[in-house]
């Protein structure tokens, strides 16, 4: 009795983790949907970007967006950090105004269109592309200094 409870609880999550996050390393970037940036201030262009899909009160997300502040401001301008909320402009955008600079923005997603064309179900998650490819995904609690110089030095 016990395994066959098991089984079918084993195929009852399987599709739950199947459709978790869909984008995959080397697929295309898909184009982000921007209703608006936050005080109209786009992160500066670079070589590579990081895309943090965030919620204001999630302290995940915070946690994650002080690794990734942390990292990618030893990089001059070669990756650049746009963080991407669902959130009303009113609401997020006072607590995440102290964190624009020239490499960092705050995107406010059009109705979800951007999670859904990158596949984010769950947040924090975390997406770094180049100009044309995902080059790696997943929680950037994983991140940290060697691990981003090897995705960036590819």
């Amino acid at each position: 009795m016990k395994r066959l409870l098991i089984i079918l609880c084993t195929l009852f999550t399987l599709p739950l983790c199947a459709s978790a996050q869909s984008v995959i390393i080397g697929d295309k970037t898909p184009e982000m949907s921007v209703r608006k940036w936050l005080m109209d201030s786009q992160p500066s262009d670079a070589e590579y970007r990081c895309l943090l899909f965030y919620h204001s009160k999630s302290e995940l997300c915070k946690q994650n967006l002080k690794i990734i502040k942390g990292l990618i401001g030893k990089y001059n301008g070669r990756i650049n950090l746009s963080i991407i909320t669902k959130e009303d402009y009113r609401e997020a955008g006072v607590s995440l105004t102290e964190h624009l600079k020239e490499y960092i923005g705050v995107a406010f997603d059009d109705n979800g269109k951007t999670f859904r064309d990158f596949g984010v179900k769950f947040i924090p998650y975390c997406i770094i592309c180049n100009k044309k490819r995902v080059v790696w995904c997943g929680n950037a609690a994983l991140l940290n200094e060697q691990r981003l110089e090897k995705i960036i030095t590819k």
